[in-house]
């Protein structure tokens, strides 16, 4: 904030800033402290986002499984007869 103040202040005048160097201290600590607190609160944001996420996500899975389940019993009952179309056809001879 000096180093700023300092820099914007010098505008008015012909002098160079004086406290300018505070600014290139000081804005690459205030990024590692942002990234600091980021990993302080991560486990407490994760558990605050999966506790409201879970409830919905298992909606949707019990929603789909009852919604798709006859969809898949027919696929898997014509993927079971073409099989067995299929072997019954490869049992015959075959001809030229």
């Amino acid at each position: 904030m000096i180093g700023l103040a300092s820099f914007f202040s010098s505008f008015g005048g012909f002098s160079t800033p004086r406290y300018f160097w505070c600014a290139f201290v000081g804005l690459p600590l205030l990024g590692i402290g942002g990234f600091l607190t980021k990993l302080g609160f991560l486990g407490t944001v994760a558990r605050y986002v999966a506790g409201e996420t879970a409830p919905v996500a298992k909606d949707v899975v019990n929603y789909m499984g009852e919604k798709t389940q006859p969809g898949v019993k027919s696929f898997t009952k014509a993927v079971a007869k073409g099989i067995k179309e299929g072997l019954s056809q490869s049992d015959e001879p075959q001809k030229k």
